[in-house]
């Protein structure tokens, strides 16, 4: 385990020492982050931290010179999204331009290097339902990256736990990249979580997403289905809760209807903001986030060495907490009230719709 330890810790001095200078680059550059509507900071911020992270996890990886033919495929394709991602944060590329280069890296990874998820005996719903959860959390991360230290501390506690199963199944090559992500994630942290410092921009957001995500569909975790499907949906559990919490609450909130507002749609509505209304404040919204996601990494390594009724059962809790998310924001308003002793008067389709101001710019694949 000693020189799994010692990658993430050369990832991390890499990103650790990569930081700042970046920062000073980013600013001479002019690659910042201006104040936007369904931002929260004010001033203009330096958003080429992803460059250090995706730095440092390379050279972590090749560490030991030891490759893989999944482990070349995930360097491969997530370099890509990284190039793509960099582009976006200096020049604003197209949405369409973003997907069509994410469904490239999801092609690369799969057919030319064999990363691919091995749920049916038909290489094309296998194929499609790996596309769909690799750029599902790819973008799930990103819109998660809208607070500081946020989406790195997630990815982060992801990747170590993903790590601590390759341990326990001795999937060595799982780990290398595991432990270099987290350790990469880990060196930004000590700067991102100061207040608006830096940023890790698009190229950071969606390379740490879609990283993790061929992280999940590389390893091996179980001989029982229900655990295969519970132990990676926990482990990316926070991402995946919240791009579901905002999908059905803007559906029912008339603020989207149809795909293409659901993708021009950006706004204060995740489960960040919602828990920073909440009193948590920034700092505490993205402490609590990282409690559940560690919770939510104990309970997969919990029953990764179990059988098929703990699968089932770690499935029923996530599906009931998810349910139980959507429902509590749901009716927040009229909860509040209630336990106030104040009668919720109904708001009318005028007031609803004013509510929600136009979004700026579109945060899918942004």
């Amino acid at each position: 385990m000693q020189r799994y330890l010692n990658i993430a810790f050369f990832a991390f001095l890499i990103a650790a020492f990569l930081t700042p200078i970046i920062r000073a680059l980013a600013f001479r550059l002019g690659i910042l982050d201006h104040p936007k509507a369904h931002g929260i900071h004010t001033k203009p911020v330096p958003r080429m931290g992803g460059l250090a992270i995706y730095i440092a996890f390379v050279i972590g990886s090749l560490y030991l010179m030891d490759l893989s033919e999944m482990l070349k495929g995930v360097l491969v394709a997530s370099s890509l999204i990284f190039a793509i991602g960099l582009m976006d944060d200096w020049i604003h590329l197209r949405a369409s331009v973003k997907l069509a280069g994410q469904l490239i890296a999801c092609g690369i990874m799969m057919f030319k290097y064999g990363v691919i998820l091995h749920l049916f005996q038909n290489i094309f719903l296998d194929a499609f339902f790996t596309v769909l959860g690799v750029i599902g959390l790819t973008n799930a991360v990103n819109f998660l990256d809208n607070m500081d230290g946020l989406a790195a501390g997630l990815v982060m506690i992801s990747s170590f736990t993903i790590a601590v199963v390759g341990e326990s199944t001795h999937q060595a090559w799982l780990i290398y990249l595991s432990m270099s992500l987290a350790g990469a994630a880990a060196g930004f942290l000590l700067f991102n979580l100061r207040k608006a410092y830096v940023f890790m921009g698009d190229a950071g957001s969606t390379f740490l997403g879609f990283t993790l995500a061929s992280l999940a569909v590389m390893c091996e975790w179980s001989y029982h289905w229900s655990v295969t499907m519970a132990a990676p949906i926990l482990i990316l559990g926070v991402p995946i809760l919240d791009m579901i919490l905002i999908t059905v609450l803007r559906i029912k909130e008339d603020k989207v209807r149809n795909f293409k507002e659901w993708i021009d749609y950006a706004g204060k509505d995740h489960l960040s903001h919602r828990f920073m209304r909440l009193g948590l404040g920034k700092r505490g919204a993205v402490f609590f986030l990282w409690a559940i996601q560690s919770l939510f990494g104990l309970l997969a390594l919990f029953i990764m060495p179990r059988g098929l009724g703990w699968g089932i059962f770690a499935l029923g809790v996530f599906g009931i907490l998810t349910a139980a998310v959507i429902f509590f924001f749901r009716k927040k308003r009229s909860i509040v009230l209630r336990v106030n002793g104040r009668k919720p008067r109904k708001r009318s389709a005028h007031e609803r719709r004013s509510a929600h101001s136009a979004p700026e710019r579109s945060e899918v694949l942004s």
